[in-house]
């Protein structure tokens, strides 16, 4: 039909405007964490741009569910305002159920898409993006000294400041360094040096040229030592397997065969409902878009919103029960996705056949109107 055509099209529209937004400003928030996390050291500068990838991915399933939420909304909010409704249902004999299969039409596919999201790729992402923070983590502090960035090493005691270092990693010019422990200070500054490792496998940066400054703040205590040559013992880490130990992390038969496992338990509930969530957030969008073009659309926008941080919550909170113990899965999913399918039934009846959420006999003016 004419209408179930130009609706897909209006809500392909408006979802992709609306999603695109929201991504943009999510993927900006991650960039610059992760940016900020690879000035700090913490992750390897050259897999910026991969963490960030996986970054989008692990928010990918609720940024699509909350789109395609907001995406029916605004579409079908402005057909009554538009008094587009009016006119489908005076000339075209359609009810406000008849709207249901026309945004399933169009919702089925991206829900699909956010299953597979939320139970598979989502969690793959997020492990690799653990890995690769542990793999950085586990390499020794050499090999992550890097030109131009302060990068703490020997477990945040010191802090090493390398203007340049040479291609093949053993030379270093216009050295920096920190140490700080609870008695002293110690400030470092060398213009040249090398990394090398002695006969017991030690590696050490070996600094010429220098100064030292040692001493204890807010006191007038301090030494200045120049030196020829002073060496640097780094810190090597010993070399271990990599488990990713999180749930949220672990594929999805992992997950289900841990039937004794709290946490592995609310972490299938989270994965879940995310699906569950969209369709029935995007069920409850239909009747909740019913506007009076003479009052405007904010009322229904702050249900809309307050609707969405409640199943969010209801998610995180379900979640929490189930790791303590409180509701087992299966109830659990049942009674949070249940009570919004329940709710959108009703929102449904109240459209549909309860045009008044209270009969009109149990009204003042029905009774003033008897006397």
């Amino acid at each position: 039909m004419i209408f179930r055509r130009s609706l897909v099209s209006e809500l392909a529209n408006t979802a992709g405007a609306v999603f695109t937004v929201i991504f943009s400003i999510v993927l900006t928030i991650g960039l610059v964490r992760i940016l900020g996390l690879a000035a700090g050291g913490r992750i390897d500068s050259g897999t910026v741009m991969e963490m960030v990838v996986y970054e989008a991915l692990v928010n990918l399933a609720p940024l699509l569910a909350v789109s395609l939420f907001i995406a029916v909304l605004i579409t079908l909010t402005r057909s009554w305002l538009d008094s587009e409704m009016v006119v489908w249902f005076s000339s075209g004999g359609i009810s406000l159920v008849s709207w249901i299969r026309p945004v399933l039409r169009f919702s089925i596919p991206i829900i699909l898409l956010i299953t597979a999201l939320s139970l598979v790729i989502s969690p793959w992402a997020k492990g690799q993006s653990e890995m690769n923070r542990e793999v950085w983590s586990q390499r020794d502090d050499v090999d992550r000294l890097s030109p131009g960035r302060f990068i703490e090493i020997s477990g945040g005691k010191q802090v090493f400041f390398i203007e340049e270092v040479s291609a093949d990693g053993l030379s270093v010019k216009n050295v920096f360094l920190t140490e700080t422990d609870p008695k002293s200070e110690m400030v470092l500054m060398a213009e040249t040096g090398e990394v090398t490792t002695n006969e017991q496998g030690d590696r050490y940066v070996i600094l010429h040229d220098g100064r030292r400054y040692e001493g204890k703040a807010g006191t007038p205590e301090y030494r200045v030592t120049e030196f020829k040559t002073y060496g640097i013992r780094l810190d090597v880490k010993p070399e271990s397997a990599i488990q990713m130990k999180d749930v949220d992390t672990q594929p999805l038969p992992l997950l289900v065969m841990q039937k004794d496992n709290l946490e592995a338990q609310g972490e299938l509930l989270w994965r879940i409902s995310w699906p569950l969530a969209a369709l029935n957030l995007i069920l409850i969008a239909i009747p909740l878009s019913f506007t009076n073009p003479r009052a405007g659309r904010s009322l229904n926008m702050v249900v809309a919103l307050l609707l969405f941080v409640l199943y969010l919550n209801g998610i995180s909170v379900g979640r929490t029960w189930v790791e303590h113990g409180t509701f087992h899965l299966i109830p659990a999913i049942i009674l949070l996705n249940g009570a919004f399918t329940v709710l959108a039934v009703v929102l449904f009846l109240r459209r549909t056949i309860m045009q008044r959420w209270v009969p009109v006999w149990l009204t003042l003016s029905y009774w003033r109107a008897r006397k």
